[in-house]
C-alpha cells in the first residue's frame, strides 16, 4: 500500500473532517440521536461518532445509507467537503449547537428559528 504526500493526507483528513462536521450538523438538526443513526444505518454507534469526528473516511456505499438515514440527498452530505469552502472550527462549533437546540425544539418552533435565521443572514 502506498503512502499519500504530505499535503495529499492532509487535504484528505480535512475532507473527512468537513464530511464529519456535516453528518452531525444534520444529525442534530433532525433530532436524531447517533444510536438511531447508527441503527438505520446497520452500523456501531461507535463507527458513527469515527465518522463525524472525521476520524475515519467513510466507504461510498455507507455514504448513501447515511444519506437515506438522514433523510437528505447524497449531495447535501458532500457539498462543502469537496468545493474548498469550509468553516473554520469555532464557526463551526457554533453552527453544530444551534443545530442541536434545534433539533429538540418543536416544528413550529423550529420554523421560527429558521425564519429568523434567514433574516439574520441578510444583507
Amino acid at each position: 500500500m502506498t503512502r499519500l504526500p504530505k499535503a495529499a493526507a492532509a487535504a484528505e483528513a480535512r475532507h473527512n473532517r468537513l464530511l464529519g462536521h456535516r453528518l452531525a450538523l444534520l444529525r442534530s438538526a433532525r433530532g436524531l440521536r447517533l444510536a438511531e443513526v447508527a441503527e438505520s444505518v446497520g452500523v456501531g454507534l461507535q463507527l458513527i461518532q469515527r465518522y463525524e469526528s472525521g476520524e475515519m473516511a467513510v466507504p461510498f456505499g455507507r455514504l448513501v445509507r447515511l444519506a437515506e438515514a438522514l433523510d437528505v440527498p447524497l449531495a447535501t452530505l458532500l457539498g462543502e467537503a469537496f468545493d474548498g469552502a469550509g468553516r473554520g472550527g469555532e464557526e463551526t462549533a457554533a453552527v453544530l449547537q444551534i443545530a442541536r437546540i434545534a433539533g429538540r425544539l418543536p416544528l413550529a418552533k423550529r420554523a421560527a428559528l429558521a425564519a429568523m435565521a434567514r433574516e439574520l443572514g441578510r444583507p
